[in-house]
Order: C-alpha cells, then sequence, then structure tokens
C-alpha cells in the first residue's frame, strides 16, 4: 500500500515538472538575433580594429540572460584568431539591444602565422560569430552570423629618386646633400625613421653615422635630406699621394631605413648611391 502511494506521488511530481515546463516553454519567445554591422574602426603599423556589432531583440515581457558570444577571424581562409564575450547582466524584457564585440588583428601575429599574407596590400577576412543562451528551456540551439570583408595590410616604405650634391667644397673638406623621396603607401602615419648612413670613398669609409627623419604621412611620399662634412684630413689617409693629382673620384654612399616595426622584419630598406667626388 505504502509503494502504490509513493509511486502515485512520484508521478504526480513528474507530471507537474512537465506540465510546468510545456508552460514555460509555450511562454518563452526566443530571442531574435541579427548582425547589426561589422566596422573597421582603426588601422594603424601594429594592427587594426574591427567592431562586430550584434543586434539582440527580447520579445519577452520578462528579462533573460546575456548570451555567450563566441567569435573567430579567418584571413585568406585561414583562421587566426578567437575569443569569447560573456556578460552577467541581463537583456531588459520587450527591448532591443546591441552587443558590440570587438576584434583586434597583429599584424606581426598574422604575418607569422600566415605567411603568404606578406607582400600584399589587403587580405580577405571573415568573422564568424556564434551566440548562445544560458536557458535551459532553449537548449542548445545556437545563432551563427558571418560577415565577410577586406583589411588592409601594411606596407614597406619605398625609397626613390635618390641624389647626391655637393653643396660647399674648401681646403677643410666637402659638404654632402644627399636626398631621397620616402613612400609611403599606407593610410596611416609610420614612426620616424631610423637612418644609418656609411659614406665611402675609393670603397673606404670616411663618414658613418645615423639620424632619424620625421614621421611619415599616411598615402605621401616625403623627401628626406641629410647633411655631412668628408674632411680634407680623411681623404688625405684614404687617397695619399692619388689626392694631389686626382680632380675627382668615385664615391659610394650606402644608405639604409630601419622603421622599427615587427611586422615588416628586422631587415631595414637599403640602397647605394654612386657618384663622383670632386677633389680641391
Amino acid at each position: 500500500m505504502k509503494k502504490t502511494i509513493i509511486l502515485t506521488i512520484i508521478t504526480v511530481c513528474i507530471m507537474l515538472c512537465l506540465s510546468a515546463c510545456e508552460t514555460l516553454i509555450s511562454a518563452l519567445d526566443e530571442p531574435i538575433v541579427s548582425l547589426h554591422s561589422v566596422e573597421l574602426t582603426g588601422v594603424n603599423f601594429n594592427g587594426a580594429q574591427l567592431l562586430c556589432k550584434v543586434q539582440i531583440e527580447n520579445p519577452n515581457g520578462f528579462d533573460i540572460p546575456f548570451p555567450e558570444i563566441g567569435w573567430e577571424l579567418f584571413l585568406n581562409a585561414n583562421s587566426l584568431i578567437n575569443g569569447t564575450i560573456r556578460n552577467n547582466q541581463r537583456l531588459r524584457a520587450r527591448n532591443t539591444t546591441i552587443v558590440e564585440v570587438p576584434v583586434r588583428v597583429e599584424y606581426l601575429e598574422a604575418f607569422n602565422a600566415i605567411t603568404s599574407l606578406k607582400g600584399r596590400n589587403a587580405a580577405n577576412y571573415k568573422v564568424a560569430l556564434a551566440v548562445k543562451f544560458p536557458i535551459p528551456v532553449i537548449g542548445d540551439k545556437v545563432w551563427r552570423l558571418e560577415h565577410e570583408g577586406s583589411l588592409p595590410l601594411p606596407q614597406i616604405p619605398r625609397l626613390t629618386a635618390p641624389a647626391i650634391r655637393f653643396e660647399r667644397m674648401d681646403l677643410s673638406g666637402t659638404t654632402v646633400v644627399f636626398t631621397v623621396n620616402v613612400q609611403n603607401p599606407n593610410p596611416f602615419e609610420l614612426p620616424s625613421p631610423r637612418i644609418n648612413f656609411d659614406f665611402q670613398v675609393n670603397r673606404t669609409s670616411v663618414v658613418n653615422s645615423t639620424t632619424t627623419a620625421d614621421p611619415l604621412r599616411p598615402n605621401s611620399t616625403t623627401p628626406v635630406s641629410m647633411r655631412f662634412t668628408v674632411y680634407q684630413a680623411d681623404l688625405v689617409r684614404v687617397l695619399a699621394a692619388n689626392l694631389l693629382t686626382a680632380g675627382s673620384i668615385a664615391c659610394n654612399l650606402n644608405v639604409s631605413f630601419d622603421f622599427g616595426i615587427p611586422a615588416f622584419g628586422s631587415d631595414p630598406v637599403t640602397l647605394q648611391v654612386p657618384g663622383t667626388l670632386p677633389l680641391r
């Protein structure tokens, strides 16, 4: 008799629970999830920032938990980085909420992971988002959203139109002016490059120094000039007796620009400018 009563109670409880679950399920309207926008909000020589906005509408007359949003970024179909957005807040009843999902792309990390990106002006990207709610009655349902676009990649500046000009010459030495155009093809400013130059006469270094230039404006060409003096005493050391008879001597200027940007690699941009140094 007791067993019958216990089984009856258990059966009634199960039926009540099932009825409550069915009532809750029928009372809950699923959230409406959509991708509002994806914007490129920032770009510099270190990386780019994307901002994904997910729109969530809660049609219910009561608050629901904030969703868990997982995201993954692909560059040229290669998975690069991923992450998850969580929040302890709740989505208000009968209200629409915009959830921001920031995605940061580091160029050095991208180049190291995907070697095919090097030398390209841009990369195709895809942001994949997965939205799910910690609501048992919804189960494991996942809202999947995607967006594709193009992401600019940093370009190494180019050096063009190098020229050597001899500005002044007297018994103490000769002043040399070197000018080169530095083209920054990127849509962002580059920091001041470090410039190393080595002026050689008769294949021997006579002036070796380091200097810096102004920051390079985006999408522009900046003329960079360096001025230094080749002293007569150094020419005597290099040319010895030939200094008295030669009217000029072959010279060469080796210049390297180090932009100090990890994504560009450790090798500086270099060039060699040959010339003829007049002798007094």
